[in-house]
């Protein structure tokens, strides 16, 4: 067997059949021998029974549990020599079936690669402007391709994280010197589950940022987590300086986050005027104060493991 594609699912019936269709597009009629496998993790919705529609799909129902436990339990099943974990919320692009194919009959290394997300056709204003300029040397872990010998060898995704599987689990990839680590741009996939309110992105910030407070090694490996707990304190006494009239101090708060904000998101995004960086400097407010949040949210639910 060539190629394993592993799809974890929790609730994704809106998007699911969007994925499979997209799976089946791009690999069929070329010269891969593949499987389709798909691990619902615990839904209550119709995820399952629209993934089971499907002829060539193996549907695996678990317990609901972590996403790094559902991507190792389809490894676990699965048969091919390399491995593509897919999100049940991404659609691939033909151009990403003609470099698998390529992978798949020339390539006999230990190998992980992959790339990032890109955004639909028709964005709505936070993907427009966050998302599709995000620039990263990170793999996402719905559009990331693993040899099977590496992945044993980096000893699958870790089943204690919550979030950040994907992180953690390319920098193990990295530290192992016959591992070969690429991010490759020609693995074009669209992911349809990008927030696109703003509750809905604070939300998913809320989720994510959990793994960064998972312990005090943790929090100190993340840059992210440090500047998230600097953007709550100034807001802290940003608004303690309006509840006791302070106004000298308030103002002088405001301006100087204002400024240190808007420098961070032309820094980050590479970009130094323009409509972008004025609606990314609203975005980057709420991305770290929802990092921020996520520390007791960490703290709630630590006996959780999804």
């Amino acid at each position: 067997m060539d190629l394993s594609v592993i799809i974890p699912a929790f609730n994704e019936e809106d998007y699911v059949s969007q994925c499979l269709s997209s799976v089946k597009n791009v690999l069929g009629g070329r010269d891969i021998d593949y499987e389709i496998l798909l691990v619902d993790n615990g839904s209550c919705d119709k995820t399952s029974q629209i993934a089971s529609s499907f002829s060539g799909v193996s549907v695996f129902s678990i317990s609901r549990t972590s996403v790094s436990k559902a991507r190792n339990y389809g490894a676990q099943k699965a048969q091919g020599r390399i491995f593509a974990f897919i999100d049940a919320d991404v659609v691939l692009k033909s151009i990403w079936g003609e470099r698998i194919e390529a992978l798949c009959n020339g390539c006999n290394k230990l190998f992980v690669t992959g790339y990032q997300y890109g955004v639909r056709d028709e964005p709505s204003w936070i993907e427009k402007y966050w998302f599709s300029n995000l620039k990263s040397n990170h793999i996402s872990g719905g559009n990331l391709i693993v040899s099977c010998d590496a992945f044993l060898k980096i000893g699958g995704f870790d089943p204690g994280l919550k979030t950040g599987e994907d992180v953690d689990f390319c920098s193990k990839a990295k530290l192992i010197p016959d591992i070969e680590y690429t991010t490759d741009p020609s693995l074009v996939c669209v992911h349809l589950g990008y927030p696109s309110t703003v509750y809905q992105f604070m939300k998913r910030e809320l989720w994510h940022g959990e793994g960064d407070f998972r312990s005090l090694r943790d929090f100190r490996k993340s840059k992210i987590a440090k500047l998230s707990l600097g953007y709550g304190a100034a807001s802290l006494v940003f608004f303690g300086a309006l509840a006791i009239q302070e106004w000298y101090l308030a103002s002088l708060i405001f301006f100087v986050f204002i400024l240190s904000n808007y420098v961070l998101v032309c820094l980050r995004f590479d970009s130094w005027w323009g409509k972008a960086s004025f609606f990314n400097s609203f975005i980057n407010y709420l991305y770290f104060i929802s990092r921020f949040f996520s520390l007791f949210r960490a703290v709630r639910g630590r006996n959780r493991v999804y």
